[in-house]
């Protein structure tokens, strides 16, 4: 039987046992990355933690409803145990009457629904690191061969460690106050994200230095034998010299050969995917979902509104 249980009552142990186990494993599900990302996350559990189904809720006007928390990708069905279509028809019925409006995104294993949702296609890229750097190497494009070139040519340098703190405040200087979206409490989130993937040794940063000047930073988090890339930054300058490239290149050639994964973390954006493709990436295919059940005079004011 399928059980919706709220925070207090969710086992933990069992929880991430249950990922860990899991033929499609993801870090954005562990119980402590739901913590940091979604205060108060509830779940879908089938049996004694066969099948889990994590499930971040935001209330506004006495209305509750469902989201996809900055800083994941998606959510979705997750077990050791095969994952069928009506298995996961089964749990999206099971989400509770309260929940007056849905939005978030399933893993890509999970199969499609027929629920009456609505469901939008989105992408991510990805790239196997199972073979040798310089077989890699040969699939990146002329541009981004060329860039990696310019910041050689440039003296740029690689260097590992640098704190979340300077990756965070490299973004938000250089890109993230252009975007209206974050505010000041997803900066600290995103700070806090990074020093527990550290703390527990599945975060990675790599900074691009011009001399003494850092020009590029970025920081991957690595679960189940797949590295996410999860946020950077770049000054202009260093965009000049071809220094995300570079620093790209660096990740690759560090981690090839031994069996791991590449996940950019991904972008329906053309501009922003195409950038991950020079490196070979291809892309992965996962699903938005979405139902509106609120009552209709509040469908109109949202309308309005959107």
């Amino acid at each position: 039987m399928i059980h919706y249980i709220e925070y207090k009552n969710i086992n933990k142990h069992k929880w991430d046992a249950c990922i860990n186990e899991s033929t499609n494993a993801s870090i954005f599900v562990y119980s402590w990355y739901l913590d940091i990302v979604s205060e108060n996350w509830s779940a879908l559990v089938l049996n004694d933690y066969e099948y889990v189904f994590p499930l971040a809720s935001k209330s506004k006007y006495k209305i509750n409803y469902l989201i996809q928390p900055f800083f994941t990708r998606y959510f979705g069905l997750y077990s050791k145990h095969k994952i069928s279509e009506k298995i996961i028809s089964d749990f999206f019925y099971s989400i509770p009457e309260k929940f007056k409006f849905i939005e978030f995104c399933i893993h890509e294993s999970n199969p499609i629904i027929k629920n009456n949702f609505d469901l939008k296609e989105k992408k991510y890229q990805i790239l196997s690191l199972e073979k040798e750097y310089d077989f890699i190497q040969k699939e990146f494009s002329d541009n981004a061969k060329r860039n990696i070139k310019k910041a050689i040519k440039a003296g740029l340098t690689v260097h590992s460690g640098i704190s979340p703190e300077k990756i965070v405040n490299l973004f938000k200087t250089t890109k993230g106050n252009e975007l209206e979206v974050f505010k000041p409490e997803h900066y600290k989130t995103l700070i806090k994200l990074m020093n527990e993937c550290v703390r527990q040794n599945k975060g990675h940063s790599v900074a691009v230095y011009d001399g003494d000047t850092l020009c590029a930073a970025g920081f991957f988090m690595k679960s189940n034998n797949r590295f996410v890339f999860l946020k950077s930054g770049v000054t202009n300058e260093g965009k000049s010299k071809g220094a995300m490239h570079f620093l790209f290149d660096h990740f690759i050639k560090e981690n090839s050969n031994k069996g791991y994964q590449l996940d950019f973390g991904g972008s329906s954006v053309d501009s922003v995917a195409r950038f991950y493709k020079n490196f070979g990436a291809k892309d992965c295919v996962y699903l938005q979902v979405k139902k509106n059940k609120l009552p209709k005079f509040i469908k109109w004011v949202k309308s309005l509104k959107s």
